[in-house]
């Protein structure tokens, strides 16, 4: 693990017009990978809000290199939304291994819909991605209990609460998932922005956060 853990509080200078942006967009429903519906990727059909945003994201991590535009990054961003009921569940413990580093912005009023971090203590249940995605696809409780089997591998070491326009940033590494997706008949709003490379536009090695607190 290489990225800090970092929590940044008003991201947006105007949250209210992210959200009403979002609703101008089409969200689809997914194969059962994750819950609710996203967007199409933003950098395809929103490349400047797009390039806006990512830089604001990285800026809180580099904000010297990225202000005399020294850096460069590729990633995948979404809107998405999760649409509460009384059948959705916890969600899954899991990691994005197509990333480097998560970044999540929180978009609703809802305060109770946040992001835990885990450790593994145990190796998870046979067939968890089988598991995981029946449930998400049909957007109800499972009936083999392959959440709580889940949730058993892992401990709880940190919780982010979701209020509105938090920006979390956190290693894609770690474990992590939704303990609570909110009130019945709320909607839970983020936008979601995985970073899969990072790096100076000259080619010079690039700081990473963990390994300069490790030399000291």
């Amino acid at each position: 693990m290489i990225w800090p853990t970092i929590v940044v509080d008003n991201f947006f200078n105007n949250p209210q017009a992210i959200v009403e942006f979002s609703k101008t967009l089409e969200f689809q429903k997914n194969d059962g990978r994750y819950p609710g519906y996203r967007t199409k990727q933003l950098g395809e059909i929103q490349n400047n809000f797009f390039q806006i945003s990512t830089s604001k994201i990285i800026a809180a991590l580099y904000p010297n290199e990225v202000f005399v535009g020294s850096l460069q990054w590729v990633a995948n961003q979404y809107f998405q939304k999760i649409k509460t009921n009384e059948n959705l569940e916890p969600g899954y413990v899991h990691q994005d291994l197509d990333a480097e580093f998560t970044a999540i912005v929180y978009l609703s009023d809802e305060e109770d819909a946040g992001t835990a971090i885990f450790k593994k203590i145990k190796e998870p249940v046979p067939n968890h991605e089988e598991n995981k995605n029946k449930g998400y696809l049909k957007n109800k409780k499972t009936k083999d209990n392959s959440i709580k089997k889940n949730r058993e591998c892992f401990q709880q070491t940190l919780e982010f609460t979701s209020v509105k326009n938090r920006l979390v940033l956190f290693d894609s590494s770690h474990f992590h998932a939704v303990n609570n997706f909110g009130k019945k008949q709320k909607e839970r709003l983020t936008l979601i922005t995985f970073f899969s490379s990072i790096s100076k536009v000259d080619g010079t090695p690039l700081k990473f956060h963990a390994n300069e607190c490790g030399k000291l």
